[in-house]
């Protein structure tokens, strides 16, 4: 591993709590969302990528002035007992838990869901600015429902004593993967597909399933380097989980296209307004 791509990857272990994919992978979601969208909707962000980039990391920066945002970037499955059990209506969801652990237990799939339902509004608005805004806020979300330990109760590791995994995963590899192989998100076209309003809950299961891979190879990752969070921890770490961190980011943009597309049919389709 080169040597800065390292001391990148040691020095999240000393820094302030991150959040989601960190800045630099956010701004590659939603990137990639626009790679990956049909002719019809993707004329709608011509001109307007930086909009994109440059607020997909906005719902971060909301949770330090709005205390119910937290929780929206996030879903522990446990208190419902799996992922499976998750009502897709959230006022069942409440009266299953109470509304107490309703609240801390997260809210992220319906938090898409709304943010679905603001994009069509955009289109429907006729604004591209608006779109392009409306469609950054959503992008955040999807891409936070691709990282596994946004879909448990041990979110941060601190349960089975590996506290700071959920960085390590989502924002240390991602580092090694951009500074040292200058790797971007595969185009992924995407489609409507079955049951889109169900999706999101769909894409919790699929995250939900990769929580174990994960905390077992960090701990095995910190077992091939008892001296600490070094060299042979991150190539260790980095070989078994790269490929999923990198398959969950490529998805995060190909899904948020899928959310974008959704949008744009549910607002009838129109067609993006002249310059």
């Amino acid at each position: 591993m080169p040597a800065k791509t390292l001391f990148l990857a040691t020095a999240l272990l000393c820094s302030a709590p991150l959040a989601g994919w960190g800045a630099a992978g956010h701004e590659a979601a939603a990137a990639a969302a626009l790679n990956d969208l049909p002719p019809g909707p993707a004329a709608w962000f011509a001109g307007q990528e930086s909009v994109l980039r440059d607020h997909a990391n906005d719902p971060d920066h909301w949770k330090h002035t709005d205390p119910l945002e937290r929780p929206r970037h996030y879903l522990e499955c446990e208190p419902y007992g799996g992922p499976a059990r998750v009502p897709l209506d959230e006022d069942a969801a409440r009266a299953m838990l109470g509304p107490a652990l309703f609240q801390a237990s997260g809210q992220l799939p319906w938090a898409i869901l709304a943010r679905v339902r603001g994009l069509a509004r955009a289109f429907a608005s006729g604004d591209p600015a608006q779109a392009a805004l409306a469609a950054a806020i959503l992008s955040h979300y999807v891409a936070d429902l691709c990282v596994p330990l946004h879909t448990t109760v041990d979110r941060h590791g601190d349960r089975s004593g590996q506290h700071g995994v959920h960085k390590r995963w989502e924002v240390g590899l991602l580092d090694v993967i951009m500074d040292g192989e200058g790797w971007l998100p595969e185009v992924r076209p995407a489609t409507l597909g079955p049951d889109p309003l169900g999706a999101p809950w769909a894409w919790l299961r699929d995250s939900f399933s990769l929580v174990p891979g994960v905390l077992s190879d960090d701990l095995a990752a910190q077992r091939a380097d008892p001296g600490g969070f070094g060299e042979a921890y991150w190539q260790a770490f980095g070989q078994s989980q790269i490929p999923h961190v990198k398959e969950q980011l490529t998805l995060a943009g190909q899904r948020t296209a899928r959310m974008i597309l959704l949008a744009w049919t549910r607002a009838g389709s129109p067609a993006a307004p002249h310059n």
